[in-house]
Formats: C-alpha cells, structure tokens, sequence
C-alpha cells in the first residue's frame, strides 16, 4: 500500500529510520540487499557541525538507495534551514528533523527531545526548513519529555500546521529512552489527530509485532529500528506479511554470518582498516546473537583488528553450527573477496557519486 510523503510515493510501509552508529551507507546498502523498497533515512547529523563540514560523509548516499532521507539536528532555525538545503543539494529525497533523540549530549543542548519542551521553537524550526527545500520535510519525535508532560498529540498538530509531511511517533518519552514498553496507544491517538503520514516505532522485533502495531495505532506505516541490528531479514519479512499474509522464516545461521561478512568487509573498505574493523564489532555481536554456543566467538569477535580474523572466527562459527555444509557453503560465497586488498583499505574522501564502488566487496 503505497504511502504519499508531501511529493513523495513510498512504495512500502517498512521505514528504517535514523540510528546513530548504525544507519550508514554500509548499512544501507545491506538492506537494499535484501528489500528494495523500503523507507530509509541517514544518521542523523548536526546542523551546527555541517557549517563547519558541509562535505560530512553521513550524508553520502549511494545511487540506489532511493527512497533515502537525510536526518538534521539543533534547535537553530536558520542553522537547520542550511542544513536542510544542504541535504537537499546531496540528493536527499526527504529532510527529516530529529526531535526525538534521548541522549543527554543531544537535549543538553536543546537539540532533540528537547525541542518537544520548546514548541514554539519546534515549530520556528519547521517553517524555516519547509521555506527552504522543496523536498518533503518529516519530523520524528516522542511521547512527550516523561510522564507528565506526554504532549505528542498537541505536538504532532503543531508539526502538522508548521508545514511537515509525515511523523513518526517512537512510543516511550525522553526520560524512558529504550527501556519499559512502547505506548502504541499515545501513538493511536497522535495518529487520530493528524491527516499527514504516521510511522509507529518502538518494540517491533518480529513481523507479527509490526502488523499488530499498525491494527492497533492506525498508523500508515511502522519504523523498525533496533530490530534491524543483526537481522535485516526482519524488514522483507515485515513486508510480505504485511502485503501477503506470508510469514517467510527467518534466515539460518550459516546464511545470518555470510551477509555478516559482507557487511563488514564494507565498512571496511568504506572507512578504513582501523574505523571499519572497530566498528564491525557491535554488528558482529548482533548478527551472532540467538545462534547456539556462539558466546565465546562474541567474546573473540569484540578482539579482530582485520578483515581475515573476523572471516576466520565466523567460519569457525559456522562449522560448529552447521557442519562441514555449512562451512563450504560460507566458504564458496566469501571465496571472491580479496581480503588482502580490502585489509590495505584506506579511509579517504570518498565522491557519493563512486559510494557503490567505496562499499562493495
């Protein structure tokens, strides 16, 4: 069921939306891999940091990662707007404005959730950002700062006056962050109260979880973030159950750390030896989570400073899984890469436009 953005048709009712650390073009491009037509977004980068480096490669997007927004934050409404017109210049086909962020570092500032304490100021923001592109402009936000002050709907009407096209609505406030239950039903009733798109967000972590969110919000569609980590799978699967009634199984062990492999040979052929090794870290812990006696390869895993060891670990993993099958099979689709030249990788400069040829293995 396709969901109209401002100018913008979305296909699918699948969102991914901003995460920190997590949603770069590497990661991207895996779940390009596995759903073409999903919503996808940046990290979220500073507005403030951007006048100082516009060429910031959070904002590399690759060619075929459409439909992708770039996620600004700060609470300077003539920052934002520069921002949101440097957004637009780099391709973005929507500018997202964070005011949803827990992060002490991020509301510290007024920037993020705290913006939901500051309407007024929220608001400002909106209008100068949609003054300032012609792309669609979304807003992600939460319930409210704690639970005193849940002020999303007031908050989403407000968004929706400014100019916005579309929300989405992460179910807990500021002071919960990621713990407790999200509140579908705060999110039923921003979703009463808007005519734009609504994308609910929080606990869904199988395709069940999303369809029972959207029965029980209304919303147009769902943004899955956490789940995603380590399981990209769960995105295609959400969608076909959504569109089909088919409830696809998930992926199996050998097949989880094939493309776990892919991931991380892109970041590091994206970043660097250094950077990619150090951050292949935490998706590696995710991609192994669930999978049988895989804690003391986790605990090795926390310690691989090249392509060829993580490659090694996992396929030590995968024979105690799986078996000698499994092995060939793992072994017969990595057996392309070059691990030599992908561990001389360096981090430069990268032109978006040559982002396809930065990441792949």
């Amino acid at each position: 069921m396709p969901i109209k953005i401002g100018s913008l048709t979305v296909k699918g009712r699948v969102y991914v939306p901003p995460m920190a650390g997590v949603t770069d073009l590497v990661f991207r491009s895996i779940v390009r891999k596995v759903d073409r037509g999903c919503m996808l977004a940046t990290e979220m980068v500073s507005s403030r940091g951007l006048m100082y480096k516009p060429e910031c490669r959070i904002m590399d997007l690759a060619d075929d990662e459409h439909p992708i927004g770039i996620q600004i934050f700060g609470h300077e409404p003539e920052i934002m707007a520069k921002a949101a017109i440097m957004a637009e210049q780099r391709g973005a086909d929507f500018v997202d404005i964070n005011m949803g962020c827990p992060v002490p570092k991020i509301t510290n500032g007024k920037d993020g959730c705290a913006l939901m304490r500051e309407p007024d100021l929220a608001k400002e923001i909106i209008v100068a950002i949609k003054g300032a592109v012609s792309i669609p402009v979304t807003v992600k936000f939460r319930l409210g700062w704690d639970e005193s002050s849940k002020n999303c709907v007031q908050f989403g009407e407000m968004i929706e006056d400014a100019g916005a096209s579309a929300v989405t609505v992460h179910g807990r406030t500021r002071a919960q962050r990621y713990t407790g239950t999200a509140d579908w039903t705060m999110i039923k009733e921003v979703k009463k109260a808007l005519s734009i798109a609504v994308f609910g967000n929080g606990d869904v972590f199988e395709p069940e979880d999303a369809q029972k969110l959207l029965e029980v919000t209304g919303c147009d569609g769902v943004a899955v973030a956490r789940g995603t980590l380590g399981n990209p799978w769960l995105i295609p699967r959400i969608t076909k159950y959504l569109d089909e009634g088919i409830l696809d199984d998930p992926p199996d062990s050998t097949d989880r750390l094939i493309l776990a492999v892919e991931h991380c040979l892109g970041l590091i052929r994206y970043k660097g030896v250094r950077v990619g090794t150090s951050e292949s870290r935490r998706h590696l812990i995710n991609y192994t989570k669930g999978i049988h006696k895989s804690a003391p390869y986790r605990n090795r895993l926390t310690q691989v400073s090249s392509a060829r060891d993580l490659v090694e670990v996992l396929r030590e993993l995968v024979e105690q899984e799986a078996g000698s099958d499994g092995k060939r099979r793992f072994d017969n689709a990595i057996g392309s890469y070059d691990l030599d030249k992908i561990h001389e990788a360096q981090t430069v400069g990268i032109d978006p436009g040559h982002v396809k040829e930065a990441v792949a293995v």
